[in-house]
C-alpha cells in the first residue's frame, strides 16, 4: 500500500510547527509535530494565555478542540478514499494545564470499518499526566478525498 500523501507531508515536519496545513485553526493552534504512525498521531501545544479561562486554566472547549484537532489530523493523515467528520465526542476532563505549559495530545485509532472510524484522544503535561481524554467517532461524507 502506498505512503498516505498527508502522513509524508506529517513526517516531514515531525520536530517541527505544523505549516500548511488546512483548516485555518491549525494556524492559530500552533501545533509542533512530534510522532507520525499509520494509526496514531503525537502534537505538542503551548499554551497561551488566549486559550485559557478566567482563572487562568486551559478552556475545556480548547481542551476538546485540540483532541479534535490530533484525532482529525490522524484520520486524514490515513490515505481514506473519502473525506470523514466527526460524528460525535465525549471528553473527560481530569487535570488543568495553565498558559505556558507545554501540553502533548496523541491519537490513537481503536477501530476502522469502510465508512466509520473510532479513535480515543489523550492530552498530557509534561510529567506525563493525564490531562483530559476523549471518543470520537468520525464518519464518511462520501465526498472523494482530495488533499493538495
Amino acid at each position: 500500500m502506498a505512503e498516505s500523501p498527508i502522513r509524508e507531508h506529517f513526517r516531514a515536519q515531525i520536530g517541527k510547527d505544523v505549516a500548511s496545513t488546512p483548516p485555518g485553526f491549525s494556524e492559530w493552534l500552533k501545533p509542533k509535530m512530534i510522532a507520525v504512525e499509520e494509526d496514531s498521531l503525537t502534537i505538542e501545544v503551548s499554551v497561551r494565555p488566549e486559550m485559557c479561562n478566567p482563572v487562568g486554566t486551559l478552556h475545556g472547549g480548547i481542551h476538546s478542540a485540540i483532541l479534535d484537532e490530533v484525532i482529525g489530523m490522524t484520520v486524514a493523515a490515513m490515505g481514506n478514499d473519502t473525506h470523514f467528520v466527526s460524528l460525535n465526542m465525549t471528553t473527560d476532563y481530569l487535570r488543568a494545564a495553565r498558559a505556558g505549559e507545554v501540553i502533548r495530545a496523541t491519537s490513537q485509532v481503536i477501530r476502522k470499518g469502510r465508512t466509520a472510524i473510532h479513535l480515543i484522544g489523550q492530552l498530557t503535561n509534561a510529567e506525563g499526566k493525564e490531562l483530559s481524554r476523549a471518543t470520537q467517532n468520525m464518519v464518511s461524507i462520501g465526498k472523494p478525498a482530495s488533499f493538495g
